[in-house]
């Protein structure tokens, strides 16, 4: 049987794309390449960006630097420092002529005109046709923000670090980084409760999803803060420098502490078990963007997390315990550049 020409050259209907997930067939969706890895015992992790910003200084603590477009959006030229502006306008408006007055010769207003759409996009005289025009709903793994766990090697693996409050009734052992150097589970949680002030009483842990409303002043219980996730990257920091070693913390969160990392919850004062406070400083001023203070006359050295761009700021304080501050501005095999201090530029 011959068929007509128009019967040969018919196509049969596109059918939906199908994916086999472990046994009967699935439609192809957006989750269907999510559920076939987890099925097969596959592990996934947050991605910091585009979607999840807020937990870049989470999944990056060691990241202290401004983004390209914030630094030129708040450097030399950007908005806050450059005053000539040229205004945007839409042309044959009444509010033309305000927008360009006082602009001075030489300078124009911007012309926003849209596109002219006088006819629809024809399909035909595409070479690639999009998905959705083929009744295909094609996988979207972007949106998911997510990203396949790789295996972490033994040898990379972050090891336990002992952490102690400074009356040394509690304290924890825990990797406070995971293999991909993010912040660990729990790690913020615990540093942050045993940071908190003298005479508070020990929370239950793990804390609350959500701040307790009586709290005050950035808290997230009474009297607890939750420390900086880069203050948590330098204990870090510290830990891998001094291995097998206990860290004390002295002093974290405190509530008073006006004008003071301290009371941002961005500041510790510890010292290490069978290390030199000087070397423990000496090493702590090799770390950028952090506050280094060396106590003679103290058992422990201050450690402070700064905003990007402070580099490395350093001081000796030789007061008593319980005096006010008295800073030098050499001391001899810790600093020796004469320079004039002040408390003020500390902010300890």
């Amino acid at each position: 049987m011959v068929l007509p020409a128009q019967a040969r050259l018919r196509k049969p209907p596109r059918a939906p794309l199908e994916l086999n997930v472990l046994g009967p067939t699935r439609a192809l969706t957006d989750t269907a390449w999510l559920l076939d890895r987890v099925r097969n015992n596959r592990r996934f992790d947050l991605r910091s960006e585009p979607l999840l910003g807020l937990l870049e200084r989470y999944v990056e603590p060691e990241r202290s630097r401004a983004p390209e477009w914030r630094s030129f959006w708040h450097g030399r030229y950007g908005r806050n420092n450059f005053q000539l502006h040229r205004k945007l306008s839409w042309p044959g408006t009444a509010k033309e002529s305000e927008t360009t007055a006082g602009l001075g010769e030489g300078f124009s207003t911007l012309q926003l005109r849209a596109p002219a759409l006088d006819q629809a996009f024809d399909f035909s005289r595409a070479e690639v046709l999009p998905d959705w025009s083929l009744g295909v709903v094609a996988p979207e793994p972007e949106f998911h923000a997510i990203d396949q766990r790789k295996l972490c090697p033994h040898w990379r693996l972050p090891h336990a670090v002992s952490v102690v409050r400074y009356d040394g009734a509690e304290w924890t052992r825990m990797p406070l980084v995971d293999c991909q150097g993010a912040i660990a589970a729990d790690a913020l949680d615990r540093l942050s409760v045993l940071a908190r002030p003298p005479a508070t009483p020990r929370p239950d842990m793990p804390l609350p999803e959500q701040p307790e409303q009586d709290a005050a002043g950035g808290e997230w219980l009474p009297r607890v803060k939750l420390l900086n996730p880069r203050l948590i990257w330098a204990v870090q920091q510290i830990a891998e420098a001094f291995p097998n070693r206990s860290i004390f913390i002295m002093s974290g969160y405190r509530r008073d502490a006006h004008s003071s990392y301290h009371q941002q919850g961005r500041a510790l004062d510890l010292y290490v078990t069978g290390v030199d406070n000087a070397d423990l400083f000496r090493f702590c001023h090799t770390l950028s963007d952090v506050g280094c203070g060396y106590y003679p006359n103290n058992k422990f050295v201050h450690i402070d997390v700064r905003p990007f761009g402070t580099h490395r700021v350093a001081w000796v304080d030789t007061s008593q315990p319980g005096q006010p501050s008295h800073y030098v501005s050499s001391w001899p095999g810790i600093m020796s550049a004469p320079e004039e201090l002040s408390a003020a530029a500390f902010g300890e």
